[in-house]
């Protein structure tokens, strides 16, 4: 299972600060600062996805300005955190047992769109893997 909570801490030069934020917005990396800012009102599994995408934001660098450009980026680092976050075996067990995705996220320590994501994006590979472990009694 992926820590990005250790990952986080590992990061020198970085502070994390948390804040309420504006409505719909759970955190934001500044570059210029080497900054990374939380809403102080998300609940554990929130805090554990939003710092995996902000540790995305850091690793790739500063999300450009233009829109179009902006857009891609972000696509780009909601799927990279999907995949840190939710490993190929253990969406697997999820699958196997939950009814439904907000079951499979909580097992998974995801939230649903995160979970939405990594199903969205997996490799053909990926989704044959499941499709055949799935149909195995």
């Amino acid at each position: 299972m992926d820590h990005p909570w250790w990952r986080f801490r590992a990061k020198t030069g970085w502070t994390l600060i948390w804040s309420t934020l504006p409505d719909g917005l759970k955190g934001f990396t500044d570059h210029t600062t080497h900054t990374v800012w939380l809403d102080k009102d998300l609940q554990q599994t929130d805090r554990r996805c939003t710092i995996c995408h902000e540790l995305a934001h850091i690793e790739r660098g500063p999300v450009p300005s233009d829109p179009i450009l902006k857009a891609r980026e972000e696509s780009t680092v909601e799927r990279q955190a999907a995949r840190e976050l939710i490993d190929l075996n253990a969406l697997l067990d999820a699958l196997k047992w939950a009814h439904n995705v907000p079951e499979a996220a909580d097992v998974l320590w995801v939230t649903d769109d995160v979970l939405r994501v990594r199903m969205e994006h997996l490799q053909p590979d990926e989704r044959a893997w499941i499709e055949e472990n799935l149909a195995d009694p």
